[in-house]
Parts: structure tokens; C-alpha cells; sequence
């Protein structure tokens, strides 16, 4: 019988795979390395020579395709539920490196003073909040689930006169 820290951990690398293939869908750059990392490199690179995954080695920066100036921090919390220090934490290390987008991956859920938190900082700061359950599994790839894209306003306006 698995252990549940081997549970956890290939939970946890199927998180850091959705998310990279998320991030890589909105335009960000993301390594081929990154979106094919198998089980046994995910545990070898974050694994911290044992099964258990430290979670703030998850944490990452990626910047936009189109406009390296544009960047989005990942964020793996690690407490259960997270509070309103771990998102103030966040929201300074983006002030600090001048990054206006985050989203922030949490274990089970967040408290009602973090997520308002979260929302008195919107506009300047857009936090998004992913559980890591939501992650599991990237439903854009299911075959039941169409290819998503964003539409001119040429094609938007053709769409409404319809």
C-alpha cells in the first residue's frame, strides 16, 4: 500500500504540471523541460533528497511571451488554510520585485480575512486563488472541453450581431 506522502507528492506534481501548462496557455514563458517533467525529476528537483516536497522550492516567476515586462509569481502556501500573513508575505515580495499578478495555490482553502486581503489590493495587484484539488487534473485537455480563445473585437461584434 502507497504511503500518503508518496500520495501528496505525485498530488503535488500534478498541480505543478497544470499550473505550468496554465501559465503557458495565458502566454507566459515556460520551458519544454518544465511541462514534460516527469514524476521521479519532480521528486529528484523538489524532493529535498527525501519523498517530502517542499512547497516554497514550488514558487515560481514567469514573465509574458509578448512582453517580458509582464510577470506572474506562482505561489505554493503551506499552511492548510491560508492566512492573512502568508498573502501580506506575497503581496511584499511582489511590490519588492514589481510584479502585478500572482496566483496563489492553496492546499484547502484560504480565511475570509486573507481573501480580503486579496481583494482590497485589486486593481494595482491581481491575485488569483487556485485549491490545489481544482489543479489536479487540467480539464482544458479533456476531449469533452473545446479549445478556448480569446476574440477580436472585429469577431466579438460579428458574434453579438448574430
Amino acid at each position: 500500500m502507497e504511503s500518503p506522502v508518496d500520495r501528496e507528492t505525485v498530488r503535488l506534481w500534478r498541480v505543478h504540471k497544470t499550473i505550468h501548462q496554465l501559465v503557458h496557455d495565458r502566454g507566459y514563458v515556460v520551458s519544454q523541460a518544465e511541462l514534460d517533467m516527469t514524476l521521479s525529476e519532480f521528486i529528484q528537483t523538489f524532493g529535498a533528497g527525501n519523498t517530502v516536497v517542499d512547497r516554497a522550492a514550488l514558487n515560481f516567476l514567469v514573465q509574458k511571451r509578448d512582453e517580458p515586462s509582464e510577470q506572474l509569481f506562482v505561489f505554493f502556501p503551506e499552511d492548510v488554510s491560508v492566512g492573512v500573513k502568508p498573502v501580506r508575505g506575497y503581496l511584499e515580495r511582489m511590490n519588492e520585485q514589481g510584479v502585478f499578478r500572482a496566483i496563489v495555490i492553496v492546499r484547502q482553502s484560504m480565511t475570509p480575512s486573507a481573501a480580503k486581503v486579496m481583494i482590497t489590493m485589486a486593481p494595482k495587484y491581481v491575485l488569483e486563488q487556485f485549491s490545489e484539488a481544482e489543479m489536479v487534473v487540467n480539464i482544458t485537455e479533456h476531449v469533452l472541453v473545446p479549445q478556448h480563445i480569446v476574440l477580436s473585437d472585429e469577431e466579438k461584434k460579428t458574434l453579438l450581431a448574430r
